[in-house]
């Protein structure tokens, strides 16, 4: 899951649409039969304080999508969209766990993506003819160990470099500044903006949102072979 910085008090005005949220779906959870997944999951909405932006993210906290109201340019305006964005996911991702605390207080279970780095590295088992095909195909499963536990090491260091890199939209609209798997901050490039431009807006958060979403994964890294870390 993508970390974001989440600064949501007890006083926060969307804590009564979050109860209702919670009793929705204590509903359907208990209209569900226990071998069905529950509706709705996988696209639970939090907006932020002003209800301009609302982030959509899946029952782990993932970030799904999100939308920005036409009237964005008067109610947070250019300098404060980005912000706005960063609050309706930590929001979203707050929803996120109260469905899940729900779903465990009813004995439902959402299994947790497990890292198995091994599938990035596929064994490759031969037919032993020989103490040297033998020898030689230890040494391969000793070599593809090795490089399975470099993989999780590097994997670990790069979660806790304190460098910051930046992540942009393909517009060069909307930016993401992240330390590890964590949010830090987002920005938008003020002089590019217009009060129409709402659409092109949330498709450059949208791309930069979903690639951040992807480098908060450690699989992402392994997909990649690890040629980035």
């Amino acid at each position: 899951m993508l970390k974001s910085q989440r600064t949501i008090g007890a006083d926060d005005p969307r804590i009564s649409g979050a109860r209702i949220f919670a009793e929705q779906l204590r509903h359907a959870i208990t209209a569900t039969s226990p071998d069905l997944p529950v509706d709705g999951l996988d696209r639970i909405p939090g907006s932020d304080a002003t209800g301009t932006v609302t982030c959509y993210v899946d029952v782990r906290g993932d970030f799904v999508d999100l939308s920005i109201q036409s009237d964005w340019w008067y109610s947070v305006g250019p300098a404060g969209i980005a912000s706005a964005v960063l609050d309706a996911l930590a929001f979203a991702q707050e929803m996120s766990l109260i469905a899940m605390a729900t779903l465990s207080h009813y004995g439902r279970t959402v299994k947790a993506r497990e890292v198995d780095v091994s599938e990035f590295f596929p064994s490759q088992e031969e037919p032993v003819a020989n103490l040297a095909a033998e020898t030689a195909a230890a040494s391969k499963k000793i070599d593809r160990a090795i490089s399975i536990v470099d993989a999780a090491d590097r994997i670990g260091r790069l979660r806790d470099n304190p460098q910051q890199r930046l992540i942009t939209g393909p517009r060069g609209l909307f930016h993401i500044t992240m330390t590890g798997f964590a949010v830090q901050r987002a920005d938008v490039n003020e002089g590019a903006l217009s009060a129409s431009g709402a659409d092109l807006l949330v498709e450059d958060a949208r791309a930069a949102l979903t690639q951040a979403s992807r480098e908060a994964d450690p699989r992402y890294w392994l997909s990649r072979g690890v040629a980035d870390l």
